[in-house]
């Protein structure tokens, strides 16, 4: 079982070279900490176009995107032990799904 905590951010384009540089916002405009498990469990969380989803994992979890997301073993995105990965939202009204990876 690990612990993970999700954010739903804005992102700003931000660079003193007139380079587009990604930057997330400070305050996130929601987040939860979940126990992930051996079942495919659902955050409570629903984002919105321009967001980006910060999921930091205290374990190896799989991760999986959508209206109605269930991760799976070997399936999405694999973020392991104290990483923190970033995904943009690829649709209003996208769930985030967690599952532990071993």
């Amino acid at each position: 079982m690990a612990t993970v905590h999700v954010t739903l951010s804005r992102v700003q384009s931000r660079g003193e070279t007139n380079n587009p540089m990604p930057v997330v916002y400070s305050v996130p405009e929601s987040a939860q900490t979940m126990a992930s498990t051996g079942v495919s469990q659902q955050s409570t969380l629903t984002a919105t176009k321009n967001q980006i989803w910060s999921v930091t994992a205290k374990g190896d979890i799989f991760v999986a995107f959508g209206t109605n997301p269930a991760a799976a073993s070997g399936a999405g995105h694999l973020v392991l032990a104290g990483q923190t990965r970033d995904f943009s939202v690829t649709a209003a009204g996208e769930k985030i799904a967690i599952k532990d990876a071993a």
